[in-house]
């Protein structure tokens, strides 16, 4: 189980190290579930561009996966 908090900190902390200002994010969104148990979360950039981080490597802590994922935004 994971809070709101958790799970945006991450995400933004990853944006930033692979060289993009978290700032940009603008939305991190749930699917298929709550914040504690979604099967993956959408990611939203000021300029429209989505991306989808999957719990399995929330779970994992896959961090180049998510990474990768952040990626194809940046």
């Amino acid at each position: 189980m994971r809070t709101q908090t958790e799970v945006e900190s991450l995400i933004r902390r990853l944006f930033r190290e692979i060289g993009s200002d978290p700032s940009d994010l603008i939305q991190i969104t749930p699917k298929d579930g709550g914040w504690e148990n979604a099967l993956s979360y959408k990611v939203t950039k000021k300029d429209g561009k989505q991306t989808t981080i999957y719990r399995r490597d929330l779970d994992d802590k896959n961090e180049n996966r998510i990474k990768n994922a952040l990626k194809t935004i940046s």
